[in-house]
């Protein structure tokens, strides 16, 4: 594949929502703009090669089963390959995109703090059922999917367990917190915000990736 190709971006202004084509491996993705940020409304695919000497995989499947790449899981990254994937002019979010991202749910919906901002992330169908929160929405189609993680226990191997599908959305930041760890945002299915954590197994763990458009 060639990796110098850049994407086309069909996007119709008036409904915030288009189609990215990744033209390296000829898969497209549904974008929709949230605010003033134009995001992914899938987790990412694309398959990097097998790399970095010990031939250790820097992506998969949940549980190596192809069929929840129909239930649009995407592909479970290492952090460093997760910095290393975005088309040009797309870009693994950092901090201060998920931020703006939550302040633009809370303002525009007159919350009074992020307790409820989860559910106009979540998708509507697809999440562990739950009580105690306020339903989910989708209102902006960000369509969050419970992708789980795979948990690797602080190695660059396939030794670990996958963990969570149907219960918890794990997405990478590009915010490094130390030469271990790295920062990711989380969705539960029985919370209601959207959590940060900079301490989830490292950044040995394979999570989902949501790029956001270089603006």
């Amino acid at each position: 594949m060639n990796t110098n190709l850049s994407p086309i971006l069909d996007f119709n202004n008036e409904t915030n929502k288009g189609m990215l084509f990744d033209v390296r491996d000829g898969q497209s993705y549904q974008v929709v703009k949230i605010g003033n940020q134009i995001w992914l409304a899938e987790n990412f695919r694309y398959l990097p090669s097998i790399e970095k000497g010990d031939l250790y995989e820097t992506s998969y499947v949940y549980k190596n089963d192809n069929s929840y790449l129909n239930l649009h899981y995407g592909r479970l990254y290492d952090w460093d390959t997760a910095n290393s994937i975005a088309p040009e002019g797309w870009k693994l979010p950092s901090n201060e995109d998920f931020i703006e991202l939550i302040d633009f749910i809370r303002k525009d919906n007159n919350l009074n703090d992020e307790d409820e901002v989860g559910s106009y992330l979540k998708s509507v169908n697809g999440w562990d059922p739950w009580a105690g929160i306020k339903p989910n929405n989708d209102k902006y189609g960000f369509n969050a999917k419970p992708a789980g993680c795979l948990n690797n226990y602080g190695k660059f191997d396939n030794s670990g367990n996958f963990n969570n599908a149907g219960s918890s959305a794990y997405f990478w930041s590009a915010a490094e917190n130390n030469s271990g760890y790295a920062n990711n945002w989380l969705l539960f299915y029985d919370i209601g915000d959207f959590n940060s954590n900079g301490s989830y197994d490292g950044k040995y763990s394979r999570l989902s990736v949501r790029l956001i458009k270089v603006m």
